[in-house]
């Protein structure tokens, strides 16, 4: 008699937790971001869709800490904005009902950057992945207006009222915004379309010398031009939304030129062999070199006495 009880027991068992599992998929589903998703942006746009009846709250947790999505009962999406570091991002997204962890997601995301050589190769399960077309968009219809509102060349007066904004908010808070993006004039640049809408011309230097014309005739009359200026790959070093840095810079003067110069580091610092100032805190390595195009050897600004070895 003992037997069949616990027979009986172990088959309820197994039945309620079968039914859990088929039932899983129902608490969450995750819009963006797709799975192994290759970035160059630090920040990331979660949009994620939940049963509200056996859903009361979510909770991101990303290298840099766990943020709760406010979740709004009129909307069937919920979507939030985080940041993420360089190279490998683990985002778990966990939601609960009465503080109990009823499902979870996992997303691998890979912030890659041509600065750093550490992060210029991502793992080859990695890759690029669009949000923008129009099945994932009519999902977010409801609740957001997807269609272009901005007037070409014509600045918002209130940045809030641009349909970009609220989703995309994130990218020009910090200290440096490039005018483009300030006054949320995104199709200036994101004006194509391949996998996805709103896409940047490739090499994108067809679109920053579209505003700085003067630059690009005054560059490409020098005789030594800087390989990312060649490449036209103007957004290595300058982040074309917002930066801590002045004139958009991603990482201070430096850090910039040392993430592909390492070897100048300690080259530079034996003063007396090489004759180079920089490479400490009070002198810049532009104190001497034009990062961009120079008519004298080494991009300098002006040849110096000494030899360079």
């Amino acid at each position: 008699m003992r037997l069949s009880h616990l027979y009986l027991r172990a088959v309820i068992f197994l039945f309620i937790s079968s039914a859990n599992l088929v039932s899983e998929d129902k608490f969450i589903e995750v819009l963006t971001p797709q799975e192994n998703r290759l970035q160059t942006e630090l920040t990331l746009n979660v949009v994620v869709k939940a049963d509200k009846k056996s859903v009361d709250a979510i909770k991101i947790a990303s290298p840099l800490g766990v943020i709760d999505i406010n979740l709004d009962n009129s909307r069937e999406m919920q979507c939030k904005n985080i940041s993420l570091r360089l190279g490998e991002n683990r985002v778990v997204i966990r939601s609960y009902k009465n503080k109990i962890l009823v499902d979870e997601k996992t997303r691998d995301v890979y912030v890659a950057s041509q600065l750093y050589h550490q992060f210029k190769y991502p793992p080859q399960k990695y890759s690029k992945s669009y949000f923008h077309n129009d099945t994932n968009e009519k999902s977010c219809a409801s609740c957001h207006n997807m269609s272009v509102n901005e007037v070409k060349g014509v600045a918002f007066v209130d940045v809030t009222k641009s349909n970009c904004y609220s989703c995309h908010k994130n990218i020009t808070k910090e200290k440096y915004a490039h005018a483009p993006a300030a006054n949320w004039l995104c199709t200036s640049c994101h004006d194509k379309k391949n996998q996805s809408k709103y896409l940047t011309q490739e090499p994108v230097n067809g679109s920053c010398f579209e505003c700085h014309e003067e630059n690009q005739e005054l560059w490409s009359a020098a005789k030594y031009h800087h390989e990312p200026l060649d490449s036209g790959d103007c957004s290595r070093c300058h982040n074309p939304h917002a930066s801590p840095y002045a004139m958009f810079i991603r990482k201070e003067v430096n850090e910039i030129c040392l993430g592909c110069h390492k070897e100048q580091n300690s080259r530079a610092r034996e003063k007396e062999r090489s004759g180079c100032m920089g490479v400490d805190e009070s002198q810049k390595c532009t104190s001497c070199h034009t990062p961009h195009a120079s008519n004298q050897p080494f991009f300098l600004k002006k040849m110096v006495n000494k030899v360079i070895k």
